[in-house]
């Protein structure tokens, strides 16, 4: 089997620098002077027919693996963007692990792959939130059910949410009123 990866703007990495790790997962440690924020991989050869290479990525101390996606026969190259799929925890990384396990086709095919962490999604859910409630606080009932909200009102919370992120980040977020 021949597969290969690379962070762009590096040497590509062969499947003879990854380390076999059980009968059917390799690994190989990735490092970058820049932050790792996608990644890119291929296969030189077919794989068995109705089987796919399952990609994994962890950053340290590499206990926590995140799934990105497989290389099959019909998809033999694809490029993952890793930016978001981190944690605040393991933040933007520039040493990962970056892992291959070969797998049935099917058995894939019925795992999503993770293209953003919880942590982003709650982040975003919960900036969604703080917009409804600052519209809907200026919101005027009119006739027809419809409501009526000044024409600024986005770009002041838009100001507001600037302001607000520069001092503290997104924390104030996560406060409880």
């Amino acid at each position: 089997m021949s597969f290969h990866c690379f962070v762009p703007g590096l040497p590509p990495v062969s499947a003879a620098a990854f380390q076999q790790v059980a009968p059917n997962r390799w690994v190989v440690q990735l490092s970058s002077e820049q932050a790792i924020n996608e990644l890119a991989c291929f296969i030189t050869e077919p794989l068995a027919p109705d089987t796919a290479l399952g990609c994994h990525i962890a950053s340290a101390p590499f206990e926590s693996w995140h799934y990105l996606g497989a290389i099959s026969n019909s998809a033999p190259s694809v490029v993952f963007k890793t930016r978001l799929v981190w944690s605040a925890r393991d933040a933007v990384p520039t040493c990962v692990q970056f892992g291959v396990e070969l797998q049935p086709m099917a058995q894939l095919a019925a795992r999503p792959a993770e293209k953003v962490s919880a942590e982003v999604l709650e982040a975003g859910r919960r900036i969604g939130v703080n917009l409804y409630e600052y519209i809907s606080s200026f919101a005027k009932p009119v006739p027809g059910g419809n409501i009526q909200i000044p024409a600024n009102a986005f770009d002041n919370w838009l100001t507001r949410f600037n302001d607000k992120c520069v001092h503290t980040g997104l924390d104030w977020l996560y406060k409880t009123s």
